[in-house]
């Protein structure tokens, strides 16, 4: 596995800046945040590479807001794939619809699958691949749900962006972990210090066993990138970012 950094945990930085700290705390990539860092920055994905690769940072993954089975999702695709290559990304990150599983409609799920295949065949011929965040408001916010969509769209490179949320409980993540790990090819991590807090915390004071999770994930077979999305801001945000990269690191990642 190796340690990324997701831009978006800084995100009213520029991003050269955000770039820069990640490459003094150590960090081996960066996921470019789509809707700041790249779109609305003024800097073109191919300068946003140059500078990444100055520094001696992969970009593994480019986080668009694509949502497949959306009525943007037509006009928008070509475009996000073309900055995810000039990124030379390794995926794409995108969202599964706008409907919670549960309560969805069927029209709306077999979009969201239609797409989704329509989008990895694409991305294949670029060599990048897929990656569907696990996030509430979408086909994914449900364990079922998420295992589910990624085995209907039977993809080769379409996986899921798996992430805990905080809502559960954390035997729950865990078991979790081990019915998704086998189908992600990327990880955002935060923590929050007990379930339902929205107050982020370092990762080694969460309240779930990240440790534990990662254990299923390398058991797993899992070889991508762990992404620090988001991090405490009780604190100065270079301490925050290494204190998390350290205790990833502690853990073996």
């Amino acid at each position: 596995m190796h340690i990324g950094l997701c831009t978006i945990s800084d995100k009213e930085t520029s991003v050269e800046t955000v770039l820069s700290r990640a490459s003094s705390a150590g960090y081996d990539g960066v996921e470019i945040w789509g809707n700041g860092h790249v779109d609305r920055s003024g800097k073109s994905p191919q300068t946003v590479r140059q500078e990444t690769e100055k520094l001696g940072l992969e970009i593994p993954v480019y986080g668009s807001y694509l949502r497949p089975g959306t009525s943007e999702f037509d006009d928008a695709y070509a475009n996000e794939l073309a900055i995810a290559a000039d990124l030379n990304a390794d995926l794409i990150r995108v969202w599964a619809g706008d409907q919670e599983y549960g309560n969805h409609d069927s029209a709306h799920w077999n979009q969201v699958v239609t797409d989704l295949q329509e989008l990895a065949t694409a991305a294949s011929d670029r060599n990048i691949g897929v990656t569907v965040e696990k996030h509430e408001g979408t086909l994914t916010n449900a364990t079922e749900g998420a295992q589910r969509l990624i085995k209907t769209v039977d993809e080769p490179n379409c996986g899921l962006n798996w992430q805990p949320l905080f809502g559960m409980e954390a035997d729950t993540i865990l078991m979790e972990a081990r019915e998704l790990a086998s189908m992600s090819n990327n990880i955002h991590t935060q923590a929050v210090s007990s379930s339902g807090r929205n107050t982020r915390c370092a990762l080694e004071d969460a309240f779930f066993d990240i440790e534990g999770c990662l254990e299923i994930f390398q058991a797993a077979g899992f070889d991508g990138y762990v992404n620090v999305e988001f991090v405490r801001s009780d604190t100065e945000y270079t301490t925050a970012i290494k204190e998390d990269l350290e205790y990833l690191r502690s853990v073996g990642i």
